[in-house]
């Protein structure tokens, strides 16, 4: 961050305070064919540094975006650096060990399926 005067704040400057950084990624939720799926945005990250958990009905999302260092002077600051934790309460009903995740292009997208037994089916009527 840079301030009106030009000069750069402290924190900004500051490796151990950058590292404490936190922020929050931009996340849609929908549910298609009765399976939640969480997208979230976030750039920076590599597959190895998110954790996703689902425990008790809450779907868990963390990860740990490092610093960009770049060249010049920083004018303005928009990209999320730091850790994110996020935490959806899905509730139960849902297959815990179907849950995919797949990282590409700065996305995480998280399908959590329906159990079995609590989708909706329909029951073919046999003639008697």
């Amino acid at each position: 961050m840079v301030t009106m005067n030009g000069s750069v704040p402290d924190r900004a400057r500051d490796a151990d305070t950058a590292a404490a950084l936190t922020y929050q990624p931009h996340v849609d939720l929908r549910v298609e064919q009765g399976d939640v799926v969480v997208v979230a945005d976030v750039p920076g990250a590599t597959p190895g540094s998110i954790d996703v958990a689902f425990a008790d009905g809450v779907l868990s999302l963390h990860a740990q975006v490092p610093a960009r260092d770049l060249p010049g002077r920083v004018v303005r600051q928009e990209y999320g650096i730091g850790d994110f934790r996020r935490q959806f309460r899905l509730g139960e009903g849902f297959d815990a060990t179907g849950i995919t995740a797949v990282y590409a292009l700065g996305v995480l997208t998280v399908r959590v399926p329906k159990l079995a037994a609590v989708r909706p089916r329909k029951v073919p009527v046999q003639g008697g």
